[in-house]
């Protein structure tokens, strides 16, 4: 199963969900597709949508989910680390309205070079296809990518 969690970030993500779903179709994938969207407006008979899930529905599938596609925000990143979770991250991109401006970019890409996640700009295919054989780091609760991430958000 893959979980997409666009967080509550009030500016649309359709984008994310619309890749999901492309990329579930080419790479010819069997995973049923959950998604939380948020204030996002969007509906699909392809998919298990819903606005907000339960708290408790809500961990159950960060628990059980093969592969989390989430948006660049660090309290969805982290919850997924420390489950040891296969994350997928595209962040969302300022110049489509997504956000307003483009933070998510340089956490995104710190976590990728520690090989934490996979990064995806755009184009999930590449980084769905390489999910399965892609080894993340283990996370430890602060460690330094930790204390890297809390220094970058303490200075915005």
């Amino acid at each position: 199963m893959i979980f997409v969690i666009l967080g509550t970030q009030d500016s649309p993500f359709p984008r994310i969900i619309d890749r999901v779903l492309d990329a579930k179709k080419q790479l010819d994938l069997e995973d049923e597709i959950f998604v939380q969207k948020g204030t996002t407006l969007y509906t699909t008979p392809h998919a298990h949508v819903q606005d907000y899930y339960e708290q408790s529905e809500y961990r159950s599938l960060l628990k059980t989910a093969r592969v989390i596609v989430t948006h660049g925000g660090a309290g969805t990143i982290f919850q997924a680390l420390e489950l040891g979770k296969k994350i997928i991250v595209m962040p969302r991109n300022s110049e489509f309205g997504e956000h307003n401006d483009n933070h998510q970019f340089e956490l995104t890409k710190k976590l990728a070079n520690e090989k934490y996640i996979l990064f995806a700009e755009d184009d999930l295919r590449d980084a769905l296809s390489k999910i399965n054989d892609f080894k993340n780091k283990p996370y430890q609760k602060k460690n330094s990518i930790q204390s890297a991430v809390e220094s970058f958000i303490d200075s915005l």
